[in-house]
C-alpha cells in the first residue's frame, strides 16, 4: 500500500537482498529475500548482463489485464446483447474519452469514475450498472488509445518521458530507456503520488529486478518486485556512490556521497530528522557487504546524539530508514487535533 507524505511510511520493495515491510507504523524490520549474485570483477560485464536480463524480462511481461485506466485514455464500450429496439436509446458501441478526473459519461447509466481500474474492473462495474436496465448485460471494454506517461531518469542510456502504450512494468520502462549505464548503482527508485498529492517511494535492488525474482508484502497483500507502472510514476536509477534516506526526515531521497559522511551528517543532508514523528531509537542502515550478503545495522540515534555511541560512517548504496514512532504519530495526529480544536473553541467563546 502507499504512504502519506507527512507520515513517511515507506515500503521498500526488495532492498538488495532484504525486504523492508511496514505491517504497522511502529514496525519496520528487515526480512531476507533471495538474490542472484552480481558480477563484481568488471563493471562493464555487470552492466551488460543486467541489460541483457532486463531486455529478456521485458519481452516476457506486460499483460493487458494489469493495465490501469487513467486520464485521456480512449475506451471502446460495447454491449453485445442489447435488444435491437433499444439500440437508439442505448448505443450498442460507444467511444469514450477518460477525463482528467478519471470520469467517463456512459449512455443511460451516467458518470463513472474509472481511474485506476483495470479493463476487467470497468467491465464488471458497467455490467452491474446496466443490469438495472438490461437483462444480464454482456459488456466489453477495450482501450483503443493509451495516454499515460512515465518518466525514467538517472543512470540510463536514454532518460526521458515515455508513453504507456499498454501495460508496462519497471523492467519494461528500463528497457525502453535503453538499459542502465556503467555509472548505475545497485538500486532502482520508484516515486509515485496518490490522488491527494502524497509522496510514495520504493527502493528495488537492480539485480533482483533484472532476474525478476522475489516478492514483498505489506502485511496484507503480496506483490512482485517487477511492479506495474501507473501514470505519473518516476523511475530513477541513481549513480553509484549515492546513499538513500527515507522515513521521518525533512527531504527523503537519494544523495551523492561526495565525502565521508557520518549518519548524523547524512540525516542533516536529508533535511534533518522530524522530531515530532521519528523513533530515534530504531534507526536502521541497510548495507551490502558482498553480492550475497546484506547487513541491517540498528542505531540508537539518542545515544549517538548524547555521545555515548559512535556516529557510524555512511557507505555508498547505504539505505537509511528513520521509522515513525506510533506514539508520536498518535499524539500529533489525534491529541494535537483535539487540543487545537479546544484552543480555537475557547478563543472563539472568549471573543
Amino acid at each position: 500500500m502507499w504512504i502519506d507524505s507527512r507520515v513517511r511510511e515507506t515500503f521498500f520493495l526488495c532492498l538488495f537482498t532484504t525486504v523492508l515491510g511496514c505491517g504497522s507504523v511502529a514496525e519496520q524490520k528487515a526480512q531476507t529475500a533471495a538474490q542472484a549474485p552480481r558480477p563484481t570483477s568488471d563493471s562493464g560485464t555487470a552492466v551488460n548482463e543486467i541489460n541483457k536480463a532486463l531486455s529478456l524480462s521485458s519481452s516476457q511481461t506486460g499483460s493487458a489485464l494489469d493495465y490501469r485506466v487513467g486520464p485521456d485514455d480512449l475506451l471502446q464500450v460495447t454491449i453485445y446483447n442489447i435488444p435491437e429496439q433499444e439500440a437508439r436509446a442505448t448505443p450498442r458501441m460507444v467511444i469514450l474519452r477518460v477525463s482528467q478526473q478519471g470520469m467517463i459519461v456512459v449512455p443511460l447509466v451516467g458518470e463513472l469514475n474509472v481511474k485506476g481500474m483495470t479493463v476487467a474492473d470497468v467491465q464488471r462495474e458497467l455490467a452491474k450498472l446496466y443490469s438495472k436496465y438490461i437483462r444480464n448485460p454482456q459488456v466489453g471494454v477495450m482501450v483503443t488509445e493509451y495516454r499515460q506517461r512515465v518518466s525514467v531518469m538517472g543512470a540510463v542510456q536514454k532518460p526521458g518521458v515515455f508513453e504507456l502504450t499498454g501495460p508496462k512494468t519497471v523492467i519494461d520502462m528500463l528497457a525502453l530507456a535503453g538499459g542502465v549505464t556503467e555509472k548505475a548503482g545497485n538500486q532502482v527508485h520508484v516515486y509515485r503520488q496518490d490522488d491527494k498529492g502524497n509522496r510514495q517511494s520504493m527502493v528495488i535492488d537492480l539485480m533482483v529486478l533484472a532476474n525478476n525474482t522475489g516478492a514483498v508484502t505489506d502485511g496484507k497483500n503480496v506483490q512482485a518486485v517487477n511492479m506495474p507502472m501507473l501514470a505519473g510514476d518516476v523511475v530513477n536509477v541513481p549513480q553509484s556512490g549515492m546513499f538513500f534516506v527515507d522515513g521521518a526526515v525533512g527531504k527523503p531521497g537519494s544523495y551523492a556521497l561526495g565525502r565521508n559522511y557520518s549518519l548524523r551528517q547524512a540525516l542533516a543532508t536529508a533535511g534533518g530528522v522530524d522530531a515530532e514523528l521519528a523513533d530515534y531509537s530504531a534507526v536502521t542502515i541497510n548495507r551490502r557487504h558482498a553480492a550475497d550478503k546484506m547487513e541491517t545495522i540498528s542505531v540508537d540515534l539518542n545515544s549517538v546524539i548524547a555521545g555515548t555511541a559512535t556516529d557510524p560512517q555512511v557507505q555508498p548504496d547505504d539505505v537509511i530508514l528513520v521509522p515513525m514512532s506510533g506514539f508520536k504519530y498518535f499524539v500529533k495526529r489525534f491529541v494535537g487535533t483535539i487540543v487545537s480544536g479546544v484552543s480555537v473553541g475557547s478563543f472563539a467563546g472568549g471573543s
